[in-house]
């Protein structure tokens, strides 16, 4: 078991899909959905904050009905890896902004702009995206030995990111990693 923070942040979940899946993504409509490492950017802002969104996205959806976009590839897609942000200096206020820029939207700027990142269905996880995010879910197609989040110098990256919104130098930053082992 993950132990995760009850403040408000943002996350970046990795999942893997073994083989493509043709995909109903609410008003997005059908989609081909490739083979391969999918990183989903989100915000827990909430009762509960990360800890309980989290869990939402680990558990399978047997326990719950569907709400958000990536319910809809959880239910084909294995969870491989999480990466999170804890707004521990302002854990009551408005989650996680960077110069009025979610940070979850900064991420997703940075992903989908790496080499072999894709975005498969533009505007999947960002219909409350006011900062222009192609999507929320970036795709690293094929199979891939370790997850795409295990990467220390992209983690690094995405921690630069969250601690320039709080003003914090690089060893103060709060940001967490965890590989989540395969369910039973």
């Amino acid at each position: 078991m993950i132990e995760l923070p009850s403040q408000t942040g943002s996350y970046a979940l990795e999942f893997s899909l073994p083989d493509p899946i043709y995909l109903r993504v609410g008003a997005l409509g059908e989609h081909l959905i490739p083979a391969g490492h999918y990183i989903y950017l989100g915000s827990a802002g909430g009762p509960g904050g990360l800890r309980a969104r989290l869990n939402r996205h680990l558990n399978p959806l047997e326990n719950h009905r569907p709400h958000w976009h990536i319910d809809a590839l959880h239910q084909h897609a294995q969870p491989v890896a999480v990466c999170w942000w804890a707004d521990m200096d302002h854990p009551t206020e408005s989650p996680h902004r960077s110069n009025n820029i979610r940070i979850e939207c900064l991420w997703s700027l940075l992903l989908s702009s790496l080499p072999d990142s894709q975005v498969p269905v533009p505007g999947f996880g960002a219909s409350d995206c006011k900062s222009g995010c192609p999507a929320h879910l970036i795709l690293f197609p094929g199979c891939r030995p370790v997850p795409v989040l295990s990467a220390s110098d992209l983690r690094q990256k995405l921690a630069q990111i969250a601690s320039s919104s709080e003003e914090m130098g690089p060893d103060e930053t709060h940001l967490r990693f965890k590989l989540i082992p395969e369910v039973q």
